[in-house]
């Protein structure tokens, strides 16, 4: 199974751009488990953790707020307020 391309951009920096095998995203509705081969999404995000899976382990990023935007199959744009 191929990765995710995700890339997560703060307001005065990239914090992150890579693979990932998944993304987990706090949205106003839940939390949501971002996969390669996931429909394309837009949605809002609240407070709280976002959490990128990688090979090497998982990168945690604490937010206040954000915008994910599933364009492709397997790219992921992430627009964040950092905490």
């Amino acid at each position: 199974m191929s990765n995710l391309q995700v890339a997560i951009i703060a307001k005065d920096k990239l914090a992150y751009k890579g693979e990932a095998e998944a993304v987990f995203v706090p949205t106003q509705t839940g939390i949501i488990e971002v996969m390669p081969e996931h429909m394309q999404l837009v949605s809002a995000l609240k407070a709280g953790d976002l959490i990128v899976k990688t090979k090497e382990g998982d990168k945690k990023f604490s937010i206040s707020g954000g915008v994910l935007e599933v364009r492709t199959k397997s790219n992921v744009i992430i627009l964040v307020d950092l905490v």
